[in-house]
């Protein structure tokens, strides 16, 4: 049998032959996947308060972080370089700023946008070398190393908002910030209502006494490596809040004035067994233990500032601090917690509790009214409980006893939930065909298979129940089939399936 992927037509055709128990003369005999319930009806309410999933929203892009404007405007960050404002009423997603770098920090402070971005590399190789740009800024200053420009000049900006959120007035806070890749830059901001303060990544330099001093004097900010920097506005003089870190994503401050962050720098980072990751209450002053340049480890008369818990993962992204604990997002590892997930540590055990797993990246936690918005860089903002109970493990492969999920039609949006339900209903592949009242309004790679093949990998498990949703295309619609498949050598196999005809 053919893959599912390569042969859309082909899936289609299995899809129609599978509603029926075979031919007319009786020579195909099989047995169909389970059939799903399909309700054009809002799906039920209550779920959110009663620990479930609450809402998705699918703005696109690769999110890279947010901050609220106010309790339902959020501005979003991605990779693409735009700042985007999303209203969670309207569900509107407004561009607002184009032409970043790769902005990864966002913080709201006295009508002012925070925005930390990778900078404009060309600029400070023109102006430290006096040569003109030369074939996309490979022209460096004699007798200095290359490495050091590829990725250099980071910059902390601030715009004023404006009516409707508008960002206008561009200002440079902070600049020549060393940063020699996306992961090891400025990264995630906040702020206390007094300073702003950024979470700077190592960019693991090896260089001497000499080449430092030489870097510093082309004006780059090299005490600023490796730290949580802070600096109040308008002045904007910066100062070295805490030190010694290899790479803090996200940050955040708790309700005492204490900044949580989650670094990937366990302790003699090079030699523990799994690269694990730790978070870390960071203090005013604090040295929190990553390699001065040139070493792999601390030097032995310094005053570690030891973690408050160490992360069974890697690829932490961000710590959210509020009353209840510190909410983690990292790449959790082994057995059935592979994944993406965010635990909660009490701030007195740092016991995790596992509160959210999900696929992606997590680049951002928000909270309004007791529930947490979950950022992820796959360009979809999860809005869940925290209050819900702990995520458990379940069994690998589909469930045997799963008849699939009950399929809600509203507000051009689907909805479908399954509740119990195991990891494995929410991590197997979803099919979603859709067919048009009019085949002219299909994309024009789709007109000659009769369908949109809107097939995705989205579902997400809270408690004990599942639930997805996606957006519906803008025009009039004739058929939508659904369902669940697995891979099975080169073919697939259904798991169940559901189908809505509007007319």
């Amino acid at each position: 049998m053919f893959g599912f992927w390569g042969l859309p037509f082909l899936a289609a055709l299995v899809l129609l032959v599978a509603a029926c128990s075979g031919d007319a003369g009786g020579t195909i005999a099989f047995t169909p996947p389970p059939r799903a319930n399909v309700l054009v009806a809002a799906p039920p309410v209550g779920l959110c308060a009663e620990g479930d999933y609450c809402d998705l929203f699918d703005v696109g892009g690769e999110l890279t972080a947010a901050a609220w404007l106010d309790d339902s405007r959020m501005y979003l960050a991605d990779f693409e370089g735009r700042i985007r404002l999303l209203n969670l009423e309207t569900r509107e997603v407004t561009t607002l700023l184009t032409g970043l770098s790769v902005p990864q920090g966002l913080t709201v402070l006295d009508g002012r946008l925070y925005v930390s971005d990778m900078g404009n590399v060309c600029r400070l190789i023109e102006e430290v070398s006096g040569d003109e740009y030369d074939n996309g800024c490979l022209s460096y200053p004699d007798g200095t190393q290359g490495l050091f420009y590829n990725r250099v000049n980071a910059q902390i900006l601030s715009y004023r908002i404006g009516d409707s959120g508008a960002l206008d007035d561009e200002q440079i806070a902070v600049d020549r910030i060393i940063s020699f890749e996306r992961d090891h830059s400025p990264n995630g901001l906040t702020n206390d209502g007094d300073y702003v303060y950024a979470s700077i990544g190592n960019p693991q330099l090896r260089v001497g006494p000499q080449e430092g001093m030489e870097l510093a004097e082309y004006g780059l900010r090299t005490e600023l490596m490796g730290t949580i920097a802070r600096f109040r506005p308008p002045g904007n003089e910066v100062e070295v809040y805490a030190t010694g870190f290899r790479n803090v994503y996200g940050i955040s401050i708790a309700p005492d004035g204490t900044i949580y962050g989650a670094d990937n720098d366990e302790k003699n980072w090079l030699v523990t067994e799994g690269h694990l990751e730790e978070l870390n209450a960071i203090v005013k002053d604090g040295f929190y233990g990553f390699p001065v340049w040139g070493t792999n480890e601390a030097p032995p008369e310094a005053n570690v500032t030891e973690p408050v818990a160490v992360l069974r993962g890697t690829g932490s992204t961000f710590a959210y601090a509020n009353q209840d604990g510190v909410y983690v997002a990292y790449l959790a590892l082994g057995g059935d917690d592979n994944g993406f997930v965010v635990d909660r540590f009490d701030y007195e055990s740092w016991t995790p509790e596992r509160i959210f797993r999900g696929r992606g990246y997590i680049t951002a936690i928000l909270e309004r009214d007791g529930l947490l918005y979950v950022v992820s860089f796959l360009g979809i903002v999860h809005v869940i409980n925290p209050a819900v109970a702990p995520v458990q493990g379940s069994p690998a492969g589909v469930s045997a006893d799963s008849p699939g999920y009950d399929v809600y039609i509203h507000d051009n949006r689907l909805t479908y939930i399954k509740n119990p339900c195991s990891q494995a209903d929410a991590d197997t592949s979803f099919y979603l065909h859709v067919v048009p009242v009019n085949l002219d309004d299909l994309p024009e790679d789709r007109k000659r298979y009769g369908f949109d093949n809107l097939d995705f990998r989205d579902g997400w498990k809270m408690g004990d129940s599942c639930r997805v949703m996606r957006e519906l295309p803008e025009y009039d619609i004739s058929v939508i089939k659904t369902g669940q498949f697995v891979q099975e050598g080169t073919g697939f196999r259904h798991t169940w399936e559901a189908e809505h005809r509007f007319r």
